[in-house]
């Protein structure tokens, strides 16, 4: 998932929390990167339950303005 608003270059996540709207099933998801918090918006209840398996990766980070998750770090 694109997140326009963090700089380009490598950021690991810090940390991430999610709120779900509990009559339509949306997914508000903020992610921490380098102190801020940033929103990134699901279009569906899939991708955002994606994101969050992603976020749930040991190295989820933000590279280049895409969230990545991986299971090693990034050189």
């Amino acid at each position: 998932m694109h997140v326009p608003a963090i700089p380009h270059g490598s950021h690991p996540i810090g940390n991430y929390r999610v709120q779900i709207d509990p009559q339509t099933g949306d997914s508000q998801i903020d992610v921490q990167v380098a102190g801020t918090w940033h929103t990134v918006i699901p279009p569906s209840p899939e991708e955002g339950r994606t994101l969050i398996t992603v976020l749930h990766s040991p190295f989820a980070s933000v590279e280049d303005g895409w969230i990545v998750g991986r299971r090693s770090p990034s050189l």
